[in-house]
């Protein structure tokens, strides 16, 4: 799944699963876990395609309760669309002792929405070795938003920093 470096506890499940599911059934179980850890993501019905250290594919389906007044994908579905395939991605990379933190999205409206919308999110090696070996940082993670037109119907950037966990103190 990942270069050379240690896996999290997501990444480490995340293989797992993907090494004892069939292909075929690998969207459905790796939307099931993410779906019930990321509860607004489940309600949406967010799915997870495919999934690798450095990408993520997820869909959305346009279905009634996550529709605008015209019959398209809210606003807000898309861009939770666009933050889960880009959270995903940072989640299974940050180590274990440290906080994915989403900093900003930045989502234009491009169009109107036409029909389900596939999302893919991608960082790059560099950035994949980054968040492995920097105490703290942040990444700006693009993702690609497609309808079912071809069409993105938003523009989505969403910036990601992970920072060490803070240890409780003892009273």
């Amino acid at each position: 799944m990942g270069g050379s470096y240690k896996l999290n506890k997501m990444a480490t499940s995340i293989a797992k699963l993907q090494s004892i599911v069939p292909n075929s059934f690998q969207p459905m179980a790796l939307s099931y876990v993410f779906n019930s850890m990321v509860k607004l993501a489940g309600t949406a019905g967010i799915r997870i395609e495919s999934l690798t250290h450095t990408n993520a594919r997820v869909s959305l389906q346009n279905k009634k309760k996550i529709q605008n007044h015209i019959g398209g994908l809210h606003a807000c579905s898309m861009a939770l669309a666009a933050e889960s395939a880009t959270g995903i991605l940072i989640g299974m990379n940050v180590r274990d002792t440290h906080l994915p933190l989403i900093k900003s999205m930045k989502v234009d409206f491009v169009r109107r929405c036409e029909g389900n919308i596939n999302v893919e999110a991608s960082i790059t090696e560099d950035d994949y070795k980054r968040i492995h070996e920097e105490e703290k940082g942040e990444v700006l993670v693009k993702c690609t938003v497609i309808d079912e037109s071809g069409k993105e119907p938003i523009k989505a950037d969403m910036l990601w920093a992970w920072i060490p966990k803070q240890r409780r103190s003892k009273l």
